[in-house]
């Protein structure tokens, strides 16, 4: 389980659910989402966090054990599932760094 407290205090936690799903609570009382209520594209509590589809979920809640993708959202009475899969990047390949070819004259 990881907490995320926003700009207001107010904490938000998230709980894994199994591989492919996170539980989101917290206080939604006054909240904003984007799209349409059977396809959410972004979730936005007053005071954030701010999550949207597409996002790694740990670069917003600062915790590398969700190091998951956002693919979709579920609303709930108390908060929302986010609908997640693994990131596939794999950390042992630099093979982006073999481009060596000369921009602009730099080396």
């Amino acid at each position: 389980m990881a907490k995320h407290t926003n700009i207001h205090g107010e904490v938000y936690t998230f709980t894994k659910q199994g591989i492919d799903k996170v539980l989101m609570e917290g206080n939604f009382e006054s909240h904003r989402f984007g799209g349409e209520p059977d396809d959410i594209e972004y979730i936005n509590p007053s005071g954030g966090p701010f999550i949207k589809k597409g996002q790694m979920l740990s670069h917003i809640i600062h915790d590398t054990d969700f190091n998951v993708i956002v693919e979709s959202f579920e609303s709930l009475d108390n908060g929302y599932i986010i609908n997640i899969r693994e990131n596939e990047v794999d950390p042992d390949d630099f093979s982006h760094l073999e481009d060596r070819e000369i921009i602009g004259g730099i080396i």
